[in-house]
């Protein structure tokens, strides 16, 4: 089953990389927004969508299909993908 996976990180975060070689060494396409690395109106409306997932605006914010997760959880990401 294939699922829509985005990512919203920041460059020099290690649980942010971590979630991306996650995702990467089990083969699963994925679109990411290191948000430290936009400016201008480009950051502020990455931010605006950031906070409405999660409020706190912690990194990453991960979506996988209709779930929202904060934070690398290797458990809760394959829970989330139906991964064993």
């Amino acid at each position: 089953m294939s699922h829509q996976i985005r990512i919203f990180s920041l460059s020099t975060c290690s649980h942010c990389k971590a979630t991306k070689k996650f995702l990467t060494d089990n083969g699963l396409p994925y679109d990411y927004n290191d948000v430290d690395l936009l400016t201008g109106d480009e950051r502020k409306a990455a931010l605006a969508e950031v906070a409405r997932y999660n409020p706190n605006r912690t990194f990453p914010t991960l979506l996988i299909d209709d779930q929202v997760l904060v934070g690398f959880n290797e458990k809760k990401i394959r829970a989330a993908l139906g991964l064993p």
